[in-house]
């Protein structure tokens, strides 16, 4: 016998059967609400037939789209199904389409996903993201999860890269976090700067590329280390600026290179420090304009004019370099030394000769002079050197030739060859 209700015959009506347990809830003709024998409900749908060990369910949907939520009775938990329910065996996709679910299982909650599949195949999910009752949270796995402060554990599963996390503002992407099949990537997409912050601001990527370690600008007088691309990198402290600490054997601690090629390096064995390949020099102005018809390897002489330096309109002090002319005497004691090339200062925006003084150097020799190796040179009095006639050395002498290799000659037929310089 069934027993029907009816509220109105125009907008619903509520009938139960007593033969099936079925009660129902229709509105305008259509069915509305379905509570089955197993106290299944349906919302818009007859509830299926789930598994023994899920009961209460709640299902829902317009027939294209199936939502349901279910108790189970095997754990303490609830499942949140979209386009699924689970038949015992298998998750199974309600309706032709994508399906996920939420669960619930004590007091850890995971996320799972499926790709698009056919009404009443079985769905392999796959598990999306976890929160764990201990709060770690994985996206992308569930067996890598940190402890303690490592709380956030981030893979990306069957995907060899892709962006992780993307920060934004006001819809706008600003960075991210990068997987590029190898590394991690860190990624900046505004014009601006880069800053890592530990209690305060302990370092910046500038948007020129700039590295800048203890300080937030280039500024040469503050202290901290600006590492940089495209120009001199910075090292400013008040104290010990840099340390090379050779751990095994003695060896080069540092070695110089100009276009691949080492050139010189700094060595150590045992006590002893050496600069190998190379020479002392130091910086010279002229009493006249740049001139660049100076060649490497002239013989310059000192004048009593001191070079001048200016930083913002004001004089800068300056005790010891002084100006230099190419030398112009037979024989000149005041030979200061040889030029290697011309240098721009551009902190003091001054043109300046780099000065070879000391060491290892070539040493421009008249075209029909010949040298010996052993010579003892000293100024031909127009800025070639000639060898001095005796094996004294004396305030005259500017260098000794190491050897007659030609390494360069000029247009005007003069030559250089190899030589120290005889602290000039």
């Amino acid at each position: 016998m069934a027993v029907t209700l009816n509220a109105n015959t125009s907008t619903g009506f509520i009938a139960t059967s007593d033969t099936s347990g079925v009660l129902q809830l229709q509105t305008g003709g259509t069915t509305a609400l379905t509570v089955d024998a197993s106290q299944n409900v349906g919302l818009g749908v007859t509830p299926s037939a789930w598994s023994a060990s899920f009961y209460k369910v709640i299902e829902g949907g317009d027939g294209n789209n199936q939502s349901a939520i279910a108790f189970r009775t095997d754990t303490n938990g609830v499942d949140l199904f979209a386009n699924a329910y689970f038949n015992g065996t298998n998750n199974i996709y309600k309706y032709t389409g994508t399906a996920g679910f939420y669960q619930l299982t004590g007091n850890t909650h995971a996320w799972f996903s499926a790709p698009s599949g056919t009404a009443g195949n079985a769905i392999t999910f796959t598990q999306a993201m976890t929160l764990t009752a201990a709060g770690n949270l994985a996206l992308g796995n569930t067996t890598s999860l940190g402890s303690g402060a490592n709380r956030v554990d981030l893979t990306l599963n069957g995907v060899s890269d892709g962006a992780i996390i993307s920060f934004g503002n006001g819809g706008v992407r600003k960075g991210y976090l990068w997987n590029d099949g190898t590394d991690l990537v860190i990624a900046n997409e505004s014009t601006g700067v880069m800053r890592f912050i530990n209690g305060s601001e302990r370092a910046r990527i500038t948007s020129g590329g700039n590295l800048l370690v203890g300080k937030n600008s280039r500024s040469f007088a503050t202290a901290g280390v600006d590492l940089s691309p495209t120009a001199d990198s910075h090292f400013v402290a008040s104290g010990i600026i840099a340390a090379f600490n050779r751990l095994d054997t003695d060896g080069i601690l540092i070695e110089f290179a100009q276009a691949g090629t080492i050139e010189g390096s700094i060595s150590v064995s045992g006590t002893t420090v050496s600069y190998n390949g190379g020479h002392l020099s130091r910086y010279a102005q002229t009493t006249t304009a740049k001139d660049d018809s100076l060649v490497k390897g002239t013989v310059l002489s000192n004048l009593d004019d001191m070079n001048v330096y200016t930083k913002d309109g004001q004089p800068i002090d300056n005790e010891q370099l002084n100006k230099v002319k190419v030398s112009d005497v037979e024989g000149d004691v005041n030979v200061a030394g040889v030029f290697v090339n011309w240098t721009h200062d551009d902190v003091h925006n001054v043109d300046e000769i780099n000065m070879a003084m000391t060491g290892d150097m070539i040493i421009r020799i008249a075209q029909g002079t010949t040298v010996q190796r052993g010579d003892l040179l000293m100024s031909a009095g127009d800025g070639t050197a000639k060898p001095q006639g005796d094996d004294i050395v004396r305030s005259k002498t500017v260098a000794k030739v190491t050897s007659t290799h030609v390494t360069c000659t000029y247009a005007d037929g003069s030559f250089c060859v190899p030589c120290v310089l005889m602290a000039c």
